[in-house]
């Protein structure tokens, strides 16, 4: 390294790598002995709750657990009755270069549920989970910044863009609720089936710490005292709470990511003993990603006007940008059914995205909504009607490229009964989108010196040049040893592009 050399560290993060890939779970499901008989499976929900993640060499672990509320119709009175069931399971994600220091981001959703009835007390559930996750990697690089004591030497400088995790942590929210039946609606005699949908703000960061609040939505659908009487409950419930996370400013930015990973709905009695009352019990757990921007200019190539030096130029690529992207559309299905439809009692549906581009400052998305129609047909038994409806949405994003980790969520489902064998469904669907921008930037490593005369063409004392398409003008002092101020004042330039077929004169300095 040069005499009078002076490093300084640069601290950047690096995109290792990700999959989106999909896991099958299976089981078969037993009814329990204190229910009655299934005629047929009516509706499975499931949801994918990731327990843990472990980072290793070349791959990430994701440790969850499946979810799934069975409701089926029993073989006596035709009711709906409802089965819990919770399957863990562990998928791999195969990512190369990852490392157990990496940072990660994974996320679970379920994307398609199919069931069969193999007798009256046993039943066969598939469901394909989507399990997405990107690994980043912290680097380090020694740089030089400057040299002491020389003032032949010019530089050409350049500005950087980094973007940097500053911390990643966790909190968990306790949340809690006593919800009354409306007046009208009827008295519960179980429920059904629960939709949670998390509505979080902007977090806010403080010293050390990332701020948040929002609120989550519950509606609730169960079965009345009656026969075919189905009622609906729907609340919202506030949270604010804080996650911890060293070196965080305010002037930096936080993406949060929220989940349910506890849900405990149950029924009580009201003060005449009627079960009016839902209990709602969950637990949020959100974790918080810092990033910091950091714009600095560093010197990409060097030379010597009296002295033959070396520049030893290393390129790095870095996230130089993260950004996040929200949306919501509403997407419309007409639906036929091959039997006549007393009442639709609730519908279940996946989001699964098939297919995503970056393109034009905008993210394409294109897929399929899995969906389940629970119903009355015109015989009084509860029935279901499956069904796929295509979706076609984009996200303006005003960044020309770069890796993304996607997130949908179907956050309403309204539907109307059009005839007696027709109906319109209405989906709303969320999409967020993380876009890391990756950029690959020349760092100059090491300088050497030389022990070489300077060769004779470059020992006249004015050079008169013509300039090459392309040519930049720090290529040409550079070419000559010469400094760039000097040729701008010689040529009395008034800024530093020049044209092609243009003549400079070249100040020769020995």
């Amino acid at each position: 390294m040069l005499q009078g050399a002076v490093t300084n560290s640069i601290s950047y993060d690096r995109f290792v790598g990700g999959e989106d890939s999909q896991a099958l779970i299976e089981s078969d499901v037993i009814v329990p002995e204190d229910m009655p008989d299934a005629i047929n499976v009516v509706a499975v929900v499931g949801d994918a709750v990731i327990n843990e993640v472990i980072e290793s060499d070349e791959k990430i672990q994701v440790d969850g657990e499946l979810r799934l509320n069975i409701i089926y119709a029993a073989d006596k009175d035709k009711k709906l009755m409802r089965i819990n069931k919770s399957i863990d399971f562990t998928h791999f994600l195969e990512i190369n270069g990852s490392k157990s220091k990496c940072i990660s981001l994974v996320n679970a959703r379920v994307e398609h549920v199919d069931y069969s009835l193999i007798n009256s007390r046993k039943m066969n559930v598939k469901v394909i989970v989507n399990i997405s996750g990107r690994a980043f990697d912290k680097e380090k690089k020694e740089a030089i910044v400057g040299i002491q004591g020389e003032e032949d030497i010019e530089y050409l400088k350049k500005t950087i863009k980094l973007s940097n995790i500053v911390g990643q942590n966790s909190a968990e929210t306790f949340l809690k609720e006593q919800v009354k039946i409306s007046d009208g609606e009827p008295n519960i005699s179980r429920i059904l089936k629960t939709d949670v949908v998390i509505k979080p703000e902007e977090p806010k960061i403080t010293d050390n710490r990332v701020v948040i609040q929002g609120s989550v939505h519950v509606y609730v659908v169960y079965e009345g005292d009656s026969k075919d009487e189905y009622g609906y409950e729907e609340c919202d419930l506030n949270y604010a709470n804080f996650i911890e996370v060293p070196g965080a400013l305010s002037y930096m930015r936080a993406n949060t990511y929220e989940r349910i990973i506890e849900k405990n709905i149950e029924i009580s009695s009201d003060e005449n003993g009627d079960n009016r009352i839902i209990d709602i019990e969950l637990v949020l757990k959100t974790e918080a990603l810092v990033v910091e921007k950091d714009e600095t200019e560093i010197p990409v190539d060097i030379y010597g006007i009296t002295r033959n030096v070396e520049p030893v130029i290393e390129s790095i690529e870095a996230i130089s940008q993260q950004e996040r992207f929200k949306s919501q559309a509403i997407f419309k299905e007409n639906v036929e059914f091959k039997n006549n439809v007393r009442k639709i009692i609730d519908v279940v549906a996946y989001p699964v995205l098939s297919d995503y581009i970056l393109k034009d400052g905008k993210v394409l998305l294109e897929g399929i909504i899995d969906y389940n129609i629970m119903y009355i047909g015109d015989n009084g038994n509860p029935m279901s009607f499956k069904g796929e409806a295509q979706f076609k949405t984009f996200l303006d994003a005003p960044i020309d490229d770069g890796e993304l980790f996607i997130d949908l969520k179907i956050t309403h489902i309204s539907y109307d009964i059009m005839a007696m064998k027709e109906a319109e469904l209405k989906f709303v669907v969320d999409a967020t989108v993380d876009a890391f921008k990756i950029s690959r930037y020349d760092i100059l490593a090491d300088v050497k010196e030389i022990d070489e005369a300077r060769s004779e063409e470059n020992r006249h004392s004015i050079t008169i040049y013509m300039v090459q398409k392309d040519d930049e003008l720090w290529d040409i002092a550079k070419r000559y040893r010469t400094a760039k101020e000097d040729i701008i004042k010689v040529n009395d330039l008034k800024e530093e592009k020049v044209l092609a077929g243009s003549k400079l004169i070249i100040p020769n300095k020995i």
